[in-house]
């Protein structure tokens, strides 16, 4: 079954992101490289470059089981002062 295409290609973005069809297609528009972190349960991508960052989801892969609340501090303190993008 084929995924439903958004109504325009704007819907593709949210800020400076490109969301693809799925989580990990997440990348910036501009083509800087963006990273994959978790906080908790949820997933993030961030652009260093654009110093952004989008909520992806949550409990989508099992990885964040296998961190730490220390692990999520450095990663929410990674993107301090970063605007989050709704």
């Amino acid at each position: 079954m084929k995924s439903k295409q958004p109504e325009s290609y704007r819907e593709l973005f949210r800020g400076n992101f490109f969301l693809g069809d799925f989580f990990g297609e997440a990348k910036c528009r501009y083509g800087h490289e963006t990273r994959l972190f978790n906080i908790g349960r949820g997933h993030f991508v961030a652009c260093d470059s654009c110093r952004t960052y989008i909520f992806v989801g949550s409990n989508l892969m099992s990885c964040w089981r296998e961190e730490n609340k220390d692990i999520w501090q450095r990663n929410s303190d990674s993107v301090e002062g970063y605007e989050f993008i709704e």
